[in-house]
């Protein structure tokens, strides 16, 4: 009976802080548009930096030279634009594209003299991280259009065997890994708004004077931040699916850990509401505390693969569980060691413990026991 009264409690609490909630219009827009907004801006960063923008000079046209055309933009390194000499010469002065490839007018000629063929490449050497790209794409073009045309004469080859079933592109890969950023910043922000507030308007007083326990006031505070969360949480999938092309394999696994990611953030949220207790201190805190903790967690790849220590540290932030679950969700691949079983887990133990936190702080905050 005593539990049951207790959730009642919670549920109430949930109900009044979601009425609360929902007539704050800007404190749902805000939990809105912060994690999308997040998923934008990390999409034209990927968009804009994915290859590196190359001028492509034919003076030869000729079929091997097509060939090799065909093997630059297979390469997955470029984006190409076929131009003049003057007009690439132009582009890569005023800072429009990295490099200018030149294939000269003898090109189809000189191959089947035998003769060797020195292929002209200008780099704009300014950010190494494109110029690595097109010094590693180069060569690799090349031994792709050597295969393609002399296949008797190129006796080392690749014999590549794939681990996953097909291949992610970057940008699908990545969208999921900013989804997850945003379930963990939208819980965060509405957890922290919902606490906060209860003391900036002094109600809290009147919650902890009651006999209700502490841990189902906190409980009712993260059931009203999650509702809240659900509807940022579709908007950013939504946004996912539909314009990035990303479609769960797993929809039901899907729910299960958006589900479990909103509430593992909101009970952090309620957490840090409850300790700074200002609402102007609650949402720069939530925003500064998901972005470290989502570069930490491997969204552009698994972090073991970037070391050792990457790899540990990655352990300690929720969106690491976070994000390996999605993918798997949504591509139906595991990014690191863990298991779902792992996963899910972790992230009702980080719920867990933002009720039982932020209980804690409201006991030692003096106001009635």
């Amino acid at each position: 009976m005593n539990t049951q009264r207790e959730l009642r409690v919670a549920l109430a609490v949930a109900r009044k802080d979601l009425r609360i909630a929902l007539s704050q219009r800007l404190t749902v827009a805000l939990g809105i548009l912060v994690p999308v907004n997040f998923l934008v801006l990390f999409m034209l960063f990927a968009l804009t930096g994915g290859r590196a923008p190359t001028a492509l000079v034919d003076d030869d046209h000729g079929p091997y030279a097509a060939r090799f055309v065909a093997a630059l933009r297979g390469a997955h390194s470029f984006a190409i634009a076929k131009m003049s000499a003057g007009d690439a010469e132009r582009a890569l002065h005023e800072g429009r594209t990295v490099a200018v490839i030149t294939i000269p007018a003898s090109f189809d000629q000189d191959l089947v003299a035998g003769r060797t063929v020195e292929l002209p490449v200008e780099v704009n050497n300014l950010q190494t991280d494109f110029t690595n790209d097109v010094r590693r794409a180069v060569p690799l073009a090349i031994t792709s259009f050597y295969a393609d045309a002399y296949p008797d004469h190129l006796v080392v080859r690749t014999r590549e065997v794939d681990v996953q079933a097909r291949d992610t592109d970057y940008i699908p890969y990545l969208a999921v890994s900013v989804a997850a950023l945003g379930l963990l910043l939208a819980g965060l922000l509405q957890g922290a708004l919902l606490a906060a507030r209860e003391f900036e308007s002094a109600t809290v007083k009147e919650l902890m004077l009651s006999p209700a326990p502490r841990w189902s006031v906190c409980l009712g505070k993260v059931l009203a931040a999650l509702a809240v969360n659900t509807v940022s949480a579709v908007v950013v999938l939504a946004v996912v699916t539909a314009l990035v092309g990303a479609w769960p394999r797993h929809p039901g696994e899907l729910a299960v850990f958006a589900g479990l990611m909103m509430l593992g953030s909101a009970g952090l949220g309620v957490m840090v509401g409850s300790l700074l207790r200002r609402v102007g201190a609650a949402i720069p805190l939530a925003i500064a505390t998901s972005l470290p903790l989502f570069f930490l967690s491997g969204p552009f790849g698994p972090p073991n693969w970037l070391g050792a220590v990457n790899g540990a540290l990655a352990y300690l932030s929720p969106a690491y569980y976070g994000i390996g679950a999605l993918q798997h969700a949504f591509h139906g691949y595991q990014t690191g060691p863990s298991s779902l079983a792992t996963d899910a887990a972790v992230l009702a133990l980080i719920a867990a413990a933002g009720v039982v936190g932020s209980s804690r702080l409201l006991s030692a905050g003096g106001v009635g026991r």
